[in-house]
């Protein structure tokens, strides 16, 4: 393994963030239900809200899986170089993600997926840490298929929950900080808390079980790269890589059943978007490989290296915009701004990342992060 950073894993994650940023703006900007909630009345908000969908939605969150997968073993190994045991740093790290998600949630935004991501880590460090690579390729594609079904789920989850999405639209549009937070937790009515209380540890076995079906196939395959050096001599590989870039045409064209209102349109939009995400990593390796000392690929990179800290202030950015207690654009924007804002704030998420890297190393919640996982040695 290659001790130094790898620039292109950082300019990959750091793109993955725009993605992840344009993908959550329809959440911020509609809550759940964003089906019947946006219904675009312009073409330039339905150009918007099509392009996100098929472009964008559920292809950028599988690529950071694999990035989060490839880090992983990244950090096994450099353990192991030193012959110490990695176990208990990787528990530490999964337990930090897990309670930086439970107060991301509670206080700022609850589609956050750190808690998803240590979860899911959890369970690969009880089943699948020291399993031979083959092994996770074959787990990679059995998650994969078993995840197709659920977007008929999906579907019928948020038409289950509309008129639940309706109160929580109206409580994100005009409520106070205190009442989105009571919401969010439960305590809206007389037993929530108790409720949630009993509930928590159950809750939080069926979190982890649904984060590893839901990222595990690409953290597993991200792990599965990391073991065979995909990224080391990279260039050496172009012709491969160009092969797997092929999918983003694929991934597209399967993604653009989504306007095909039929259970084999849904089919084919859940097959497309693990396509596209492996297609758009093969893509823009290969563009790093010809522009890698470009400024675009640097501000890549910069955001990359300080991903957790922009995450979680993209979600107190787009809150303090659109929720009530902040300056109440919920559903006023449209989606075609919605865009436009999300990459006004990933721009300038660029230009603070590279300036801030010319003084710190890390940023203050990798930084605080990696004191719990090395308990502040």
């Amino acid at each position: 393994m290659m001790n130094k950073r790898i620039e292109v894993i950082d300019a990959l994650r750091g793109f993955s963030l725009l993605g992840i940023l344009i993908a959550n703006m329809l959440y911020f900007q509609y809550g759940i239900n964003t089906e019947d909630g946006i219904a675009p009345s312009t073409w330039w908000d339905e150009a918007a809200y099509y392009f996100t969908k098929i472009f964008v939605e559920a292809s950028v969150y599988p690529i950071f899986g694999f990035l989060f997968g490839y880090g992983v073993i990244l950090f096994a190994c450099s353990f192991e170089k030193r012959e110490l045991s990695a176990k208990g740093p990787l528990w530490r790290r999964a337990i930090g993600l897990i309670v930086l998600g439970a107060i991301h949630i509670t206080f700022v935004w609850d589609g956050d997926i750190l808690l998803t991501y240590g979860a899911a880590l959890l369970v690969i460090l009880l089943f699948f840490l020291k399993r031979r690579v083959k092994t996770w390729v074959v787990w990679s594609i059995v998650l994969a298929v078993i995840m197709v079904p659920f977007f008929f789920i999906k579907t019928t989850l948020l038409d289950f929950l509309a008129k639940e999405s309706e109160i929580a639209a109206a409580v994100l549009a005009n409520g106070s900080y205190l009442e989105v937070v009571k919401y969010r937790i439960g305590m809206d009515d007389e037993f929530g808390l108790v409720f949630w209380l009993i509930g928590l540890v159950f809750m939080f076995l069926f979190i982890g079980i649904m984060a590893f079906f839901a990222v595990g196939s690409f953290i597993l395959l991200g792990m599965a790269a990391a073991k065979v050096d995909l990224f080391k001599n990279i260039e050496q590989k172009q012709q491969l890589v160009k092969r797997v870039a092929l999918l983003v045409p694929v991934g597209l064209l399967c993604k653009a059943f989504l306007l095909w209102d039929h259970f084999v349109g849904t089919i084919f939009y859940g097959l497309g978007t693990y396509v596209l995400a492996i297609g758009y990593i093969a893509l823009f390796t290969l563009i790093f490989m010809k522009v890698k000392d470009s400024k675009l690929m640097d501000g890549f990179a910069s955001v990359g290296r300080l991903s957790l800290s922009n995450y979680l202030l993209q979600s107190i950015i787009c809150t303090t915009i659109f929720y009530g207690y902040g300056f109440g654009y919920f559903g006023e924007l449209g989606v075609a701004l919605g865009l436009l804002l999300a990459l006004v704030i990933y721009s300038v998420q660029v230009v603070t990342s590279r300036l801030y890297r010319q003084r710190f190393a890390m940023g203050p919640a990798e930084w605080l992060l990696r004191k719990f996982v090395y308990l502040g040695k």
